[in-house]
């Protein structure tokens, strides 16, 4: 499924989809080609924004093709109309599938693109191998040089038989670094135009005779680039045909050629919302009653996108429809939803009952509900409900569920998976905004960062009498529109006072209190002011009881993009003592935000919560340093059960960054004046206001934890072991993992070597061992230093060794084999570099699945319609 999204006026629309069918036409043959007849693109859906005119005669209607869930995304978020480098939005796991690929409108318009990256279509495959399959780039603008086993100076490429010439950017001969024995900074690498290879597509696909990923017999395992380092010095077509589109023999060579994609648009439509809410007897315990009504006016009010359309169901062991599809079209109509909203609790639960009436409700429009949405939420278990699963998965809705409390049926999470639907839980801690963090997580698949709410901060806690609950949030210069502090209390209403940055006050005279529902809300006129706004709520009834604060805000410019946070949890089930992994992106449109402070909140469902840092350090689940992307792992389960996450984001002025994504770009073709070579994308700083943020991340199930807690963790696998000739030795350093997994301190490491990087892999315990006797272990986080003489290594006739490892801990726990270093171990004397000598590759053979894409053309800012 591919997906694309388009900021075009009318000219420029049916230019861009003329783009897309020459360029997926193109890549479809070069795929099957590469992939040895064995895939293509067969089907492409575009789909464009709303704000496009309607035209049945030519676009058709999506059922669940959203934008947020698009597989190519084409936006111009910072209105730049430049022609930024096409890349993959990867966690950087190989043999994964990434995010989405993200093209740029210029790029797609402007054939300078093509001078500067190659044909679209070849593009499109190099970048598609990474989201789909999790295979990555061979070239590094970070290292572009290297000393090979034979103490040739060697480009980092694939094949090594690439050949090509090294230039300064002047154009004049390459100079060698006396310390490392390599070219100079200004050095390049410039493949020359006539090849006798025909790999890899990884490394460059701009090059006319590069045809086929690098195989077993074509692959440069010397090559220190990003595929090598994440997948373990393996093959690209090692990497692809291992994962499930080919393992065991799936989608075999295809004998004919294949015909080319068919092309449909789709043209998105207004938000259609049900919520189907569970008004069971035991909605009225835990306070669940009103903690949904007060989540559900927070979603009505504030997220749900103007011009939408909502109804209301609610459901026991009999359903009643109280609200049929309404059009948002003010804060009065709004209110009337809100007001609407179930406020009793008994009987029994039927949710199969629910949701048959809530598709009913979804025809109130134009009697169809493909794309439409359900919102379920539950606290019960229904004997029969999963007799009605693949009733509601044909019916071509998205159902989104809530799981309240710890008793909600464990097939629930059925209907979203079935659907594409988002899956919640929230427990009855009512010391934490779990619910209304949740509601204000179900928003729009239209991907406009424009008038999508923001939510700048979430948090809530207990308050004794006469004490107040105090806090502040940032607001930065991104977001300032439409934004709200909304207050809720669980017994009396407390005295609520805002001070802005400058220092006015507003208090409860300022705000729309609703004392039935228990919230106050401040919406603040205009856009409000950059800075630390202040909050207070004076708990001045006799008991203590919980307070919640939760502040939305929208984008002042359509072409300043908000900072947001996306959380991704890698399972939505695990088995003890599986952990679970969190991954949270802090971006601004196209471009990620580094060196901020993220904080993963995990609701434990006993009461309690706990805070995990997520970090983007390249270590660990981290793939790469400073990327924008932080990860958590949470493994200490008190319990089976369903598990909420919660990101939060703090960034500091002067500190954060916004950078543009360089790991998964496309190299750029080298310039051919004065013999200059570009070394890839460039980090582009971006200095940026303090700020906050916080978003829900999801839900995940946990099985099988024991009833007496177990030391079953062991230490997390090493992945960024370097390896680097010193002197008479070789320098390995990696980050230290901890005794259960990055938590505590290992005891002791087993360090291997080997000539074959396979025997790393496939057989550690055979390989040669290495003396750690004198090894001092650090605590995990920090660097570990070990330093081998050349003398300790096993006699051989090769000239590049390679290197792993295994840590262990008190308990005989063993990490997974380390993530595999190379490094010569023969030192040469300085030379001039040479330019590489190519020798031509033996062509291997071109041994299919069929790909269906869906392009989807949303928007980042204002459109034109046709």
């Amino acid at each position: 499924c591919l997906c694309l999204s388009v900021c075009m006026c009318v000219v420029c629309v049916w230019g861009g989809y003329l783009c897309f069918q020459v360029m997926f036409t193109e890549a479809s043959q070069y795929l099957f080609t590469a992939t040895r007849r064995r895939a293509f693109f067969k089907d492409v859906k575009i789909l464009v924004p709303m704000s496009w005119r309607e035209n049945d005669a030519l676009y058709r209607r999506p059922s669940r093709e959203m934008y947020t869930e698009a597989n190519v995304m084409v936006s111009d978020p910072f209105c730049e109309n430049a022609i930024t480098p096409p890349f993959t939005s990867t966690l950087g796991h190989c043999g994964q599938q990434g995010r989405y690929i993200h093209l740029t409108p210029r790029y797609l318009l402007d054939n300078s693109a093509t001078d500067t990256f190659g044909p679209r279509g070849r593009v499109l495959v190099h970048l598609w191998a990474t989201l789909r399959w999790g295979v990555f780039s061979e070239f590094d603008s970070q290292t572009l040089f290297y000393r090979s086993g034979t103490g040739t100076i060697e480009a980092t490429r694939c094949s090594s038989t690439i050949s090509g010439f090294q230039l300064n950017s002047d154009g004049s001969a390459c100079e060698t670094d006396p310390q490392t024995g390599l070219p100079t900074g200004d050095c390049t690498f410039r493949p020359g135009s006539i090849q006798n290879t025909t790999g890899s597509i990884m490394y460059q696909p701009f090059i006319p005779q590069i045809t086929e990923f690098c195989d077993s017999r074509s692959h440069n395992s010397e090559a220190p680039n990003t595929h090598n380092r994440l997948c373990d010095y393996r093959s690209v077509w090692d990497v692809i045909s291992s994962t499930p589109d080919f393992q065991n023999g799936n989608n075999p060579p295809h004998a004919p050629d294949p015909a080319p994609p068919s092309f449909t648009l789709l043209r998105a439509q207004r938000r259609v919302v049900c919520l189907v809410l569970d008004t069971s007897g035991s909605m009225s315990t835990g306070n669940r009653i009103t903690r949904l009504r007060q989540a559900a006016q927070l979603f009505l009010l504030e997220i749900l996108e103007q011009g939408s359309l909502v109804g209301i169901v609610d459901f026991d062991d009999k359903t009643i429809i109280l609200k049929s599809l309404t059009k948002i079209d003010s804060m009065s109509t709004r209110k009337q939803l809100a007001a609407a909203l179930p406020s009793e609790a008994s009987g029994g639960t039927n949710i199969c009952g629910g949701l048959r009436k809530g598709l009913e409700v979804l025809t109130g429009d134009d009697n169809k509900v493909a794309g439409d949405e359900i919102i379920l939420l539950t606290d019960g278990e229904d004997s029969g409900v999963g007799s009605c699963v693949e009733e509601v998965g044909n019916s071509n809705a998205i159902v989104h569920t809530i799981a309240l409390g710890p008793s909600a049926d464990p097939r629930l999470e059925q209907f979203a998976i079935r659907t594409g639907g988002k899956l919640f839980s929230a427990t009855d801690n009512i010391d934490s905004n779990g619910l209304l963090d949740v509601f204000s997580g179900i928003l729009s698949g239209a991907g406009d960062d424009v008038n999508m709410p923001i939510q700048l901060l979430s948090t809530g806690t207990k308050t004794a009498p006469d004490t107040q609950f105090s806090g502040s949030v940032s607001v930065d210069s991104t977001v300032g529109n439409n934004t709200v502090f909304s207050f809720t209390w669980q017994l009396a209403q407390p005295q609520v006072s805002v001070q802005s940055p400058r220092g006015d006050i507003y208090n409860n005279n300022h705000m729309d209190i609703d004392p039935a529902m228990r919230t106050a809300r401040l919406t603040l006129p205009g856009v409000a002011e950059s800075g630390t706004w202040s909050f207070t709520m004076l708990n001045s009834y006799s008991s203590a009881q919980t307070f919640t604060v939760t502040v939305l805000s929208q984008a002042v410019s359509e072409c300043v993009p908000p900072l947001t946070v996306t959380g991704t949890i890698q399972k939505s089930e695990v088995t003890y003592p599986e952990p679970i992994i969190i991954t949270g992106m802090v971006s601004q449109g196209n471009r990620l935000i580094t060196k901020a402070k993220v904080s993963v909140i995990v609701d434990l469902g006993n009461g309690k919560l706990l805070r995990l840092p997520a970090l983007d350090d390249g270590a660990g689940d981290d793939a790469f340093q400073d990327d924008g992307l932080y990860t958590c792992l949470f493994y200490e389960y008190p319990l089976s059960g369903r598990y909420s996450v919660k990101l939060e984001v703090l960034g500091e002025k002067g500190i954060v960054e916004a950078v543009s994504p360089i790991y998964h770009s496309t190299p750029a073709k080298p310039a051919p004046s004065k013999g200059r070579a570009r070394r890839g994308v460039e980090i582009n700083h971006q200095g940026l206001d303090d700020f906050s943020r916080s978003a829900v991340g999801g839900t995940v199930t946990v099985m099988g934890v024991p009833a007496v807690p177990q030391d079953d963790f062991p230490p997390s696998r090493v992945t960024d072991l370097t390896a680097t000739l010193t002197n008479n030795s070789i320098l390995l350093q990696w980050t230290a993992p901890g005794d259960d997994y990055n938590i505590g301190t290992v005891s002791n490491y087993d360090v291997r070597v080997s000539p074959i990087p396979d025997d790393l892999r496939n057989s550690f315990s055979q390989a040669h061992s290495l003396n750690t006797s004198s090894l001092y272990v650090v605590p995990a986080g920090q660097k570990q230093i070990l330093q081998v003489p050349l003398t300790a290594l096993p006699a051989t006739n090769q000239s590049v060794l390679f290197f792993a490892l295994c840590a262990s801990d008190d308990a005989k726990h063993t990490s997974p084999t380390s993530s595999i270093a190379n490094s010569p171990v023969v030192t040469f004397a300085m030379e001039t570099p040479k330019n590489p000598v190519t020798t031509p590759s033996s062509a291997s053979s071109r041994p299919s699945s069929a790909v269906p894409l869906l392009l989807s053309l949303g928007f980042t800012s204002s459109l034109c319609s046709i």
